[in-house]
């Protein structure tokens, strides 16, 4: 049936519901997963208005959102493991997650995206994500939206950076 199961996460609450989900249905299915995260980029005009402050501003977000995604995926690998589904995991950096997912998707030859409804963008009246509507959209392969009843939070590892 399934192979190869992309997992992207945001390391929302609602995103590691999606990631214990997808192992779960990976290991019953007997598919590999690959855990996936995009480092946020904010554009160049995002930050210029606090750049004179902290010129370093920009090298200091984007090491901070790096370490968090090391966290989120190695999570993730410790997650499949515990599980006894293979797994490998990698961050790329983006200012357009949806196009990272699907890239990533190609470059594996993955042949199901399991990802949650929303997360970091997403609100308290359960509507798809950009990100996720975005994938949902354009993908080559079927995307399982993992819908739970968990709030948006923190993310998870978050409290180990």
């Amino acid at each position: 049936m399934y192979h190869d199961i992309l997992l992207p996460t945001d390391g929302s609450a609602l995103s590691r519901k999606a990631v214990e989900g997808g192992i779960q249905f990976a290991k019953r299915v007997g598919a590999r997963v690959h855990g996936f995260y995009v480092v946020p980029q904010l554009p160049p005009d995002a930050l210029d208005s606090m750049l004179h402050m902290a010129p370093d501003l920009a090298e200091r977000q984007a090491e901070l959102f790096t370490r968090m995604g090391e966290g989120y995926l190695a999570e993730i690998g410790e997650m499949a493991k515990a599980a006894g589904v293979p797994c490998d995991c990698r961050k790329v950096v983006s200012s357009m997650p949806h196009a990272m997912i699907l890239l990533e998707v190609s470059r594996l030859g993955c042949d199901l995206i399991y990802m949650a409804s929303h997360g970091w963008n997403g609100n308290r009246d359960r509507l798809l994500g950009s990100v996720t509507l975005r994938v949902i959209n354009i993908s080559p392969v079927p995307v399982l939206v993992h819908k739970s009843n968990v709030l948006v939070g923190p993310p998870f590892g978050a409290a180990s950076i």
